[in-house]
């Protein structure tokens, strides 16, 4: 159904950035939490007229951009990812002297590049909401600026972003060239009749997939995240954890799951993506186990994620995907929020010898942290247990057996690295006095709900599983 209603949601995005930027710029206030708040008010919002959109259908400018079902539970998690990494950034930014206005303009500028993405069927405007999220996740990458480290993962994410981009335009280029259209069901419908330029393609469709595995962190093109985990503001590290790896993993699954109804999941494509998932859970979980630094060993725990869900993907099971993606923003924003609250002025604590006897020390700290530390490894009764139980069972009802056994043995080596911080906190004998910023009630209540959500989604996940297959049935 054609609406205006489908433009809404972007538009108050879109136009929240604008007010945030321009409000910045005209009232020079030291504090800067009053732009949180005015953020999360557009937020609030924008959720109003997502909730308002469910089992409509809307669609505007002539079906480039739509809302069903799928577009907008994505939203609401992006939402609810975006207002937490606001709220653990607000303490954050005066501590360590992060500029509050850009942080909260280009948040909302990257929220709006993840909504296009998401809510069309056409590869011009995924690729427009891609490069919007981009720009604006290179610049928050950077935002500390005295730090070198930051400086450092901005210029290196930049350099690699414009080369998966290269990818990308190159592919829609060969996609075009063979269906003569960037809808994904014409070039679908193009791989049904045209067998001779099956090819050309086939070869567009795997840059195409090259240019999200970057923004994903799939091997082989993973090798930016450490970098940028490490050197990055925490906050908008959680943030890259969360919000790009969602919208890419839903975008994947748009462009991939009509083509493994249509019957192309014994081609070249498939098998290449099999591999992939393989080496992303492997490598992912073997090099974490030598990082001695948090942030980085999360982002080898992210890429080993990103392998987990490719399973789903490869599967063709939106509903565990959604699922997982779900668990994920909770367990993951929980974790580096959990890392945020250890943290004073001008000094962040991230490597691992920091974190000896914290567990006693600060008690309530280390249990919470401890929770989401389980829920990554997938340990019961957490919700990253139920995550990886059901994208492994439904990977083995589509025969793929051999790549959940890679999966299991894949958690339980990372399991490890996990917890070797348990053990750490609880078992070691602090060499360095660690004291932390204990007055930080915004983050302490996002650390409250991400714990909630996933002892939740652990424990009585069927409310939520209702909703995610009636989003999963929209794309189909």
């Amino acid at each position: 159904m054609n609406g205006f209603g489908a433009l809404a949601p972007l538009l108050i995005i879109v136009g929240a950035a604008l007010v945030i930027l321009l409000l910045d710029a005209f009232l020079k206030k030291d504090n800067k939490n009053y732009l949180a708040c005015l953020s999360l008010f557009f937020l609030v919002v924008c959720a109003v007229f997502c909730l308002r959109s469910w089992n409509k259908n809307l669609s505007y400018f002539e079906g480039q951009l739509r809302l069903d079902n799928l577009a907008l539970f994505l939203a609401f998690l992006f939402l609810i990812a975006v207002a937490f990494v606001m709220f653990i950034g607000m303490k954050y930014l005066t501590l360590q002297n992060v500029p509050g206005g850009e942080f909260y303009g280009l948040l909302l500028l990257a929220l709006s590049g993840l909504m296009i993405m998401t809510s069309s069927l056409n590869f011009i405007v995924i690729f427009l909401g891609l490069e919007v999220l981009s720009v604006s996740s290179y610049a928050l990458a950077g935002l500390k600026g005295k730090d070198e480290k930051s400086s450092e993962s901005a210029i290196k994410y930049f350099l690699m972003g414009s080369f998966a981009s290269a990818f990308l335009i190159f592919g829609l280029a060969l996609l075009f060239g063979t269906a003569h259209s960037l809808e994904i069901s014409a070039v679908l419908s193009s791989f049904r009749a045209n067998f001779e330029g099956q090819l050309l393609g086939l070869v567009g469709l795997g840059l195409v997939i090259i240019g999200f595995a970057f923004k994903i962190s799939l091997v082989p093109f993973h090798m930016w995240t450490p970098d940028v985990y490490e050197g990055a503001p925490t906050p908008v590290t959680a943030f890259f954890a969360v919000g790009p790896k969602a919208a890419g993993f839903a975008v994947l699954f748009r462009i991939l799951a009509p083509y493994w109804n249509e019957g192309f999941k014994s081609g070249r494509i498939f098998d290449v993506l099999w591999t992939v998932a393989a080496l992303t859970m492997l490598i992912g979980s073997l090099i974490g186990l030598r990082q001695k630094n948090i942030k980085r060993l999360f982002a080898y725990s992210s890429i080993a994620n990103a392998g987990y869900m490719l399973i789903a993907v490869l599967a063709g099971d939106g509903a565990s995907l959604i699922f997982f993606l779900t668990v994920y923003l909770f367990m993951g924003i929980g974790a580096f929020g959990s890392l945020i609250a250890l943290s004073k002025k001008d000094r962040e604590y991230t490597d691992l010898e920091d974190f000896a006897g914290v567990g006693f020390k600060y008690p309530w700290l280390g249990a919470i942290f401890s929770v989401f530390l389980l829920s990554l490894a997938g340990f019961p009764p957490t919700g990253g247990f139920l995550a990886k139980f059901y994208v492994f069972v439904g990977a083995v009802r589509q025969d793929l057996t051999s790549l959940v056994i890679i999966g299991v043995l894949t958690s339980l080596i990372s399991a490890f690295y996990y917890l070797r911080i348990i053990v750490y906190m609880y078992m070691r004998e602090p060499e360095r006095d660690v004291d932390i910023e204990i007055e930080n009630p915004a983050l302490f209540l996002v650390l409250f709900l991400c714990l909630y959500g996933v002892l939740q989604l652990g424990i009585f996940p069927g409310n939520v599983l209702y909703v995610i297959r009636q989003a999963a049935a929209s794309l189909f």
